[in-house]
């Protein structure tokens, strides 16, 4: 392995377990909770996503292919595409990934969501 990808091995690895420590934080230790807004960040961050899911690939590729292969030999289909198909398949996916990240409310159990809810509350009252 190069200097290069190992220290982008390395950084990807950081920024993972940082995102890691701030949903553990932002949920109080809730495990649960800490899952799901990892999860909810993932979504809308490739670079999370991509270090969630790295070490999981070979794995899920794998499963994927499998499934193919069952399914095209219950249903009779031929699961082989053509070059043109696969590469307008990837320009059509890849098109549209220019989402630009946005701030995810914490999960809906989490103590700081309901902290904020009152605030919210407390805030209208004081309004009238």
């Amino acid at each position: 392995m190069d200097l290069i990808a190992l220290k982008e091995k390395e950084m990807s690895e950081q920024y993972l377990t940082a995102k890691i420590h701030e949903a553990l934080k932002a949920t109080h230790g809730d495990k649960k909770d800490a899952q799901k807004l990892l999860i909810t960040w993932a979504v809308r961050d490739q670079a999370l996503l991509l270090g969630l899911a790295k070490p999981h690939l070979k794995e899920l590729a794998t499963t994927q292919i499998d499934k193919v292969v069952r399914e095209s030999k219950k249903g009779g289909k031929d699961p082989m595409l053509s070059k043109e198909d696969v590469a307008a398949l990837l320009h059509s996916h890849t098109k549209g990934e220019k989402r630009s990240a946005v701030k995810v409310p914490p999960p809906k159990s989490s103590l700081r969501q309901a902290s904020v809810m009152h605030q919210i509350v407390a805030a209208f009252k004081g309004k009238k």
